[in-house]
């Protein structure tokens, strides 16, 4: 099992990604609103105010998705689907991915912890 990782820059891409997930029987995917760490540095602490300058052009706000995947093939499946859709994660512009293995989940859907590569 692996833990998907999106960092969403292209906001404009969130429906059409959760469009995959879902095509790909993935849906208990979160969705959390993401603030980039010089845009809070240069708001709530003043000595950072100047960082928010260096930044201009960069994305203060992102989507992120995080989702328990069962098996590492639907990973490589996601990344093929959202390229012929032209989203493209390598490109920082628009994010990045990853994942991350897991060993263990305690839930109380009985069989999510069963699911193994």
């Amino acid at each position: 099992m692996q833990l998907l990782v999106i960092f969403l820059n292209h906001e404009g891409f969130l429906d059409d990604i959760l469009a995959e997930l879902v095509e790909l029987e993935i849906t208990g995917a979160t969705v959390i609103d993401g603030v980039a760490m010089e845009r809070v540095l240069a708001k709530d602490v003043p000595i950072f105010a100047g960082l928010l300058q260096t930044t201009r052009g960069s994305r203060s706000y992102n989507k992120n998705i995080l989702a328990l995947i069962p098996k590492k093939e639907i990973v490589s499946k996601l990344v093929s689907i959202l390229r012929d859709l032209d989203i493209d994660l390598s490109d920082p512009t628009t994010g990045f991915l990853f994942t991350i293995p897991v060993d263990f989940v305690l839930t109380s859907q009985a069989d999510a912890s069963e699911k193994e590569e």
